[in-house]
Order: structure tokens, then sequence, then C-alpha cells
């Protein structure tokens, strides 16, 4: 886990990097990486899911919150004021204060900061997809901690185990971070383990950045290298979804 103002940071620049992209697409264009949206949906989406971690950091409860949606006129400036203010109830928010969070954490402040920050770095990469001008590179540090907290975290509650009658293990690896995870995924759920096993059943190796992408299923499989039970890269695009709220 990196530490609370990296994550602040990375937030403000993922943010206006994504803004970056989204007006040069244009709210019309559609977004490769989300079938079915429009760029104008996507800024909708991660508008509100800025105002829902702020709320909750007020003391709101995730069930009760209520989102005006803007219309295209607007939907910039909304997008903008709602990025600002969650970076301010971040900054004031003290460690101490005992908010919802999605997952158990020491600090609901650390936890909000690091979960919106890759939130928005994800969506940053289906704006830039929509403008189709290339996708700007992560830093490894972050797209690490990422990819962590995506296997280690979020995996349980994103990644369905339908159709599975045995236990399978997916590998991932990248090659320019002091870091590795398994993923074991079975008729009776999914764990993960901080390190990478000689045998799994499929490797996924690359830098990472590219896998950052490649566990959200914003990077397609030549884009990183493969080994094993090739059938597991399928099975994990078609049943790892984090739902949006």
């Amino acid at each position: 886990m990196l530490d609370f103002e990296r994550y602040l940071d990375e937030l403000r620049h993922q943010g206006e990097l994504l803004r970056r992209s989204a007006s040069r697409a244009g709210l019309p264009a559609a977004v490769p990486s989300c079938p079915g949206w429009t760029v104008a949906q996507l800024l909708r989406h991660v508008t509100k899911v800025h105002h829902w971690a702020a709320s909750i950091l007020q003391g709101g409860q995730p069930g009760d919150f209520e989102f005006r949606r803007p219309d295209d006129g607007e939907l910039l400036g909304v997008y903008d004021a709602g990025l600002a203010d969650l970076l301010a109830r971040l900054r004031s928010t003290p460690d101490s204060r005992a908010v919802w969070t999605m997952l158990p954490a020491e600090s609901a402040r650390l936890f909000w900061a690091r979960r919106q920050a890759h939130e928005t770095a994800i969506h940053r990469v289906d704006a830039e997809l929509a403008a189709g001008f290339g996708v700007r590179e992560f830093e490894p540090e972050f797209a690490a901690d990422g990819i962590d907290e995506l296997l280690a975290g979020l995996s349980a509650r994103g990644f369905g185990t339908e159709g599975l009658t045995g236990e399978r293990t997916i590998s991932v690896t990248p090659l320019d971070a002091n870091a590795s995870w398994t993923l074991s995924a079975g008729p009776d759920g999914v764990s993960c383990r901080p390190a990478a096993i000689d045998r799994a059943d499929l490797s996924v190796f690359g830098l990472a950045g590219d896998l950052y992408r490649w566990v959200w299923n914003r990077a397609a499989d030549d884009e990183v290298a493969l080994r094993g039970e090739l059938r597991l890269a399928d099975y994990w695009r078609q049943n790892f979804r984090i739902g949006a709220r």
C-alpha cells in the first residue's frame, strides 16, 4: 500500500487526465472498453462515484446516497467540482474517523483515497481509449498497488466462479515491480496469496501497467505474456465484474 499523499496526488492527476481525454473524445463518443457507454455516461459514472465517496466520508451510508444526473451542458463542470470536493473531503477527514468502507480497513480515509485513485485511473484508461490517441503508461509502483487492491481485496466480491468444478490458480507477476500474486478460484470462492506459485494453472507476466489494465479487462491478451491454460484468461474476462453503484 502507498501513503495517503501519494494516493491524493494520483487521484488528482488521473482525474485531470480523464477530463482531458473525455474533452478530446467528445461526450457522444463510444467507450470501447465499456460496451454501450458513451463518454458522457462514463463521466456521469465517475462523477457519481466521486460524490458518493465524498458523502461516505461525511458519515453517509452507501445505500442512502442520492445523485442528480447532470445534463451534458453542465457535466464537465459538475465533474470538476466533484473531484475537487472529494480531494478536499479526503484531506480534511481525520485518520480516526470511522465511516463505512467496502472492505475492512484500519483507516477509512486511506481506504477511500486508494479506492478512488484506482477507480479514477482505470476510467482514465476508458476515456483515453475513447479518444483514440493511445493510453498513457502508469508508474510501476502505482500500477502494482492497483493490482494488489484488485486481487487481494476486491476479487472475492467481483470474480464469479460459476462453472468451476475444481480449484484453478492464476499467478500475476509484473516484471518491473517487486510483487506477485496468485489467485485461487473454485466452487468455495476466491482467495489471493501475495506470491506467485511455480505451477499455477495460468501464469501472467508483463509490465505492471499492462498487467494493471489486463486484470481490469482494459488490455488484450497480446499486451501481456500468458503461460498455461489460456482458457482461464477467457474465463477471467467473462466472469470478473465489479458492479457500478
